[in-house]
């Protein structure tokens, strides 16, 4: 899988074939914006990718490197520890043939947390992630409603189809 994440913004996670430049770099070119500075890890396609963006810096993690000044990966890997928990908590198996579905529903739950302070045993202040307040999250479900339409499958499963599949206005069309 690959993540895409603008720290303290949205997230974009998508299952990729395999580490190659053929499979990452059409994704990233698709999620990441050409301006962006890269973060990455040590892995030699993202050297070859990240030479078309503005900047790009990596970690090496065998070299046991997780941070060099605000050069680090640790926001993509929080995102990969939440999908663990996830798999160990909620989901218990993940399919190859739904995983962008499950990260689809991770992605919409992290792009939907807001920061707060608490204060820990120690007396220090900490940034905690908690949920939006649920009418937020339905506003913002809502505002990217138009132009979308749930339909059951043929096997009782539900696929999403787009207006201009069958030429009709949105759902909640202006």
């Amino acid at each position: 899988m690959l993540v895409a994440v603008e720290r303290g913004g949205p997230v974009r996670a998508v299952p990729v074939r395999d580490d190659s430049i053929a499979s990452l770099s059409p994704v990233i070119t698709r999620l990441v914006d050409k301006t962006a500075h890269l973060m990455t890890d040590q892995l030699h396609s993202y050297k070859r990718i990240g030479q078309r963006y503005a900047s790009h810096e990596s970690v090496n993690h065998a070299r046991h490197e997780y941070a060099r000044g605000n050069v680090h990966n640790n926001t993509a890997e929080s995102f990969g520890a939440i999908l663990e928990r996830a798999k160990q908590g909620v989901f218990h198996y993940i399919s190859q043939k739904h995983m962008s579905r499950y990260l689809d529903e991770l992605g919409f739950r992290w792009d939907h947390r807001t920061p707060k302070l608490k204060l820990t045993r120690k007396a220090k202040l900490k940034i905690i992630m908690v949920a939006m307040p649920v009418m937020d999250m339905f506003k913002s479900v809502i505002s990217n409603a138009p132009g979308r339409q749930l339909r059951r499958s043929g096997n009782g499963g539900i696929r999403t189809v787009g207006v201009s599949d069958f030429n009709l206005p949105p759902l909640f069309g202006l």
